[in-house]
């Protein structure tokens, strides 16, 4: 059987986990190009593909129905935004992500982020690198509430460090019931946390119900000079709207790990506002276990 894996870090860090693969007795096409596939190169590559081990490749209906073998596809990371989950659902393709892999690389950032912007730690970088020698006030993060949006391996996490810090923890997630999580997490409704939360914490998958659930409706419902950190999805977030609220003063300060393309150029160049290029799970620890558990993924599935 053949195996298709399309994420350039197997080249580059995971030729041990291949050559394992190979040992078995599968056919293993591993991406050497450097560069992401193209989606022409992809319609000839999953022809004779029996499972597919993709990154952020466009897995839509045209590549798919090309897929005339196809058993599996195993996500390098959690979000399946760009795989056609529905079409998997009706062909019989068993669909697999590597459930928290990442969980620890990315809570780590985001607290990393939540605590950054409370201190105004980017402007002051900025500053001295302009030879601005001037001290910013910045907030403590002791007593204040943290509010979360998705209660996934990664947003338990980030309420774990959270209260390590002293904070107040309030959550959303309508799939999760309070004897689920922690004591020192209060589950609330979406509007409670928004209106409640000095900082609000973004964990939540990017589907059709989530787009946009960051909106002009929204941030008006959140506290004057609140923050906003996000390193789930830009599809989250309106942008329009965020771009307002930073105009106008609504929000202190937001901090996101999201793809450069999501975000105008205008928002990009805000003061109040930071972005890294969705490089938040990006940690040898992080990459060596999502190679893992994606390969592990694969084999569960081919081999039962």
């Amino acid at each position: 059987m053949k195996i298709l894996i399309t994420p350039r870090p197997f080249y580059e860090k995971g030729l041990d986990i291949v050559s394992d693969l190979r040992k078995k007795g599968y056919e293993v096409l591993v991406n050497d190009t450097g560069k992401r596939y193209s989606k022409e190169q992809l319609f000839e590559l999953v022809q004779d593909a029996d499972a597919i081990l993709t990154g952020n490749d466009p897995m839509d209906a045209e590549v798919l129905s090309r897929a005339n073998h196809l058993k599996v596809i195993s996500k390098y990371g959690v979000g399946l935004d760009n795989i056609d989950t529905d079409y998997c659902e009706k062909h019989g393709i068993v669909v697999r992500k590597a459930l928290g892999a990442n969980s620890i690389s990315v809570a780590e950032s985001a607290m990393m982020m939540i605590l950054t912007s409370l201190r105004k730690y980017y402007v002051l970088c900025h500053n001295s690198k302009q030879n601005i020698e001037k001290r910013i006030m910045g907030h403590e993060a002791k007593g204040k509430t943290l509010g979360i949006l998705g209660l996934g391996a990664i947003g338990k996490n980030v309420a774990r460090y959270a209260h390590a810090f002293e904070m107040s923890v309030v959550g959303y997630d309508p799939y999760v019931r309070q004897d689920q999580v922690e004591s020192y997490i209060s589950l609330k409704s979406f509007e409670e946390v928004i209106k409640e939360s000095d900082v609000l914490t973004l964990h939540l998958p990017l589907l059709e119900s989530t787009h946009n659930i960051i909106n002009a409706k929204a941030i008006k419902m959140m506290k004057d000079n609140a923050i906003l950190v996000n390193t789930a999805r830009g599809g989250l977030i309106d942008s329009h709207a965020l771009l307002d609220a930073l105009k106008e003063g609504k929000l202190s300060f937001v901090s996101e790990d999201v793809e450069l393309k999501e975000r105008p150029e205008e928002l990009i160049q805000m003061e109040n506002y930071n972005i890294t290029p969705h490089a938040a799970s990006f940690t040898i620890e992080s990459d060596q276990n999502t190679m893992h558990i994606a390969v592990e993924n694969i084999l569960n599935e081919l081999e039962g």
